[in-house]
């Protein structure tokens, strides 16, 4: 049961760092283009960490 846990909460860290650096790259390369680049910037961040999580969720239902 520990191990799940940890498992789960390693998920959400990575799936939050991928978010954060995401919609800070995204944000930042449209600046100059568009002036409300966050509108753009936290949708991508937030579609790129549910694709990550789900694909290590389901990496990790392969593993064990």
């Amino acid at each position: 049961m520990p191990r799940t846990i940890l498992h789960l909460v390693l998920r959400l860290v990575i799936s939050l760092l991928i978010f954060v650096v995401v919609m800070f790259f995204v944000a930042w390369l449209l600046e100059d283009v568009i002036f409300f680049s966050l509108f753009i910037g936290i949708p991508a961040g937030m579609i790129s960490a549910i694709v990550a999580f789900v694909l290590l969720s389901l990496y990790k239902s392969e593993i064990v």
